[in-house]
């Protein structure tokens, strides 16, 4: 069974406190106010976005990666507000039935299980209706709490990549970390 990539709308999820919708390109100055910051980029590469125009193109181009059936990046919103608040989402590789999976979340909204909630319902998603056979995660090594919360999901660490990842004027260690459907052994 291949992949079901050619979804011809954007999905939104639906959880107990979220929509999971596409983003859009006004949510470019709400995305601008997390994306900007460096504690919440510590470990993300590229650095903390210094424009908001950097935020558009980000947003176009992931818009573009879902027309050309590549990618999923959802904005993440609380119920009854439509304020963007982090994202999460998929890199998808067809030919192996696997998914590179990414995610931010605003440092004011970290620790309420919020990811959690995010993450559980794309993974779902991700297993159910793409029929994705493998997610993988990579982790910049000091962040612990990416691990754990990846670990709270089900994953497995696989492995330690070295000098993977050049984030604030260093290189540093990356861990992958993987999930496998168990429901989709057939391929």
């Amino acid at each position: 069974m291949g992949l079901n990539i050619h979804l011809h709308t954007f999905p939104t999820l639906e959880t107990e406190r979220l929509i999971l919708r596409q983003l859009a390109a006004t949510d470019a100055q709400d995305a601008f106010l997390f994306l900007s910051d460096e504690e919440t980029m510590r470990y993300y590469d590229p650095a903390p976005m210094a424009r908001l125009e950097q935020v558009e193109k980000s947003i176009e181009r992931h818009r573009r990666r879902f027309t050309q059936h590549e990618a999923l990046r959802w904005g993440i919103t609380l119920k009854g507000e439509n304020r963007v608040i982090g994202n999460c989402g998929y890199s998808l590789d067809a030919d192996n039935q696997l998914a590179a999976l990414s995610y931010i979340l605003s440092k004011h909204y970290w620790n309420k299980g919020i990811m959690t909630e995010a993450l559980t319902a794309i993974i779902q998603f991700g297993f159910e209706h793409i029929h994705l056979h493998r997610i993988e995660a990579q982790v910049a090594y000091p962040n612990l709490a990416s691990a754990r919360l990846l670990e709270k999901l089900g994953f497995q660490e696989e492995g330690r990549l070295r000098d993977r990842q050049y984030a604030n004027n260093q290189f540093v260690d990356e861990r992958m970390f993987a999930l496998i459907n168990t429901n989709n052994l057939d391929g």
